[in-house]
């Protein structure tokens, strides 16, 4: 719960942060549509991989892998997000002899802050690599499947008539670089708090699941142009 309310803070901490930013700076609202894809490998952390005593040995032992789509609009530092990701989370617990398997697809709205635009302000002129930090919520609809290490016998299992639903808050960071002004190329990592503890099909405790997202991706600008905050040209294949 102290997790929850520390997430909700941070969100509406995001949007008073960019709201007051174009209050002070008189920003440029005007901003361009977007869409999007990415990919990367997926990190489940819960109670498959608690009982590692080093904490480094978490990731590797637990990756999966994941896409994910979006579109966007921009107003001035502000980039308001939906997202989809699908994809896979997997874990073992070798003092046990069980691994897991996860499949899922989770819709995001999340709110993107230009660190760069917000530093900057009316001076600001796209650089070619601008940092953001970002956070949301989301709904995640997955089924997981619990087995013995040995011979694959079903354990537990939430799936099929039983598909699992949970809230997701959603918060990370990284970098974009502009190759034109229209096509853009994002490197990030998310954090996806969940209010759930069976997306590996095992509840124990009260302690809730999630997971770490680390993507490279693609993006297209369309539609409005940048006004006086930045240039805008064609986009030049073959040419960045």
């Amino acid at each position: 719960m102290k997790k929850l309310l520390f997430y909700i803070i941070l969100i509406l901490f995001l949007v008073n942060i960019g709201l007051s930013a174009l209050a002070q700076r008189r920003q440029d609202w005007n901003g361009p549509w977007g869409v999007g894809v990415g990919f990367g490998p997926s990190s489940y952390i819960g109670d498959l991989n608690e009982h590692n005593d080093n904490k480094f040995l978490i990731i590797p032992q637990s990756l999966g892998f994941a896409g994910h789509g979006w579109f966007s609009k921009e107003f001035g530092p502000i980039t308001i997000v939906l997202q989809m990701n699908l994809g896979r989370l997997q874990s073992r617990d070798y003092t046990k002899d069980q691994k897991f398997r996860n499949s899922f697809y989770e819709h995001d709205g999340l709110i993107r802050l230009n660190l760069n635009q917000l530093l900057l302000g009316k001076n600001y002129r796209r650089d070619k690599w601008n940092g953001y930090i970002q956070g949301g919520v989301g709904l995640m609809r997955y089924s997981a499947y619990l087995t013995d290490m040995n011979d694959d016998t079903l354990l537990l299992q939430t799936g099929y008539a039983a598909i699992g639903k949970a809230m997701s808050l959603t918060g990370g960071a990284g970098i974009i670089y502009y190759m034109t002004e229209d096509a853009n190329l994002h490197i990030g990592v998310d954090y996806h708090l969940l209010n759930a503890d069976d997306i590996d099909a095992k509840v124990i405790g009260t302690a809730n699941d999630s997971y770490l997202y680390m993507n490279i991706g693609f993006s297209f600008h369309f539609g409005t142009s940048y006004g006086s905050s930045g240039r805008r040209r064609s986009l030049l294949w073959g040419k960045f």
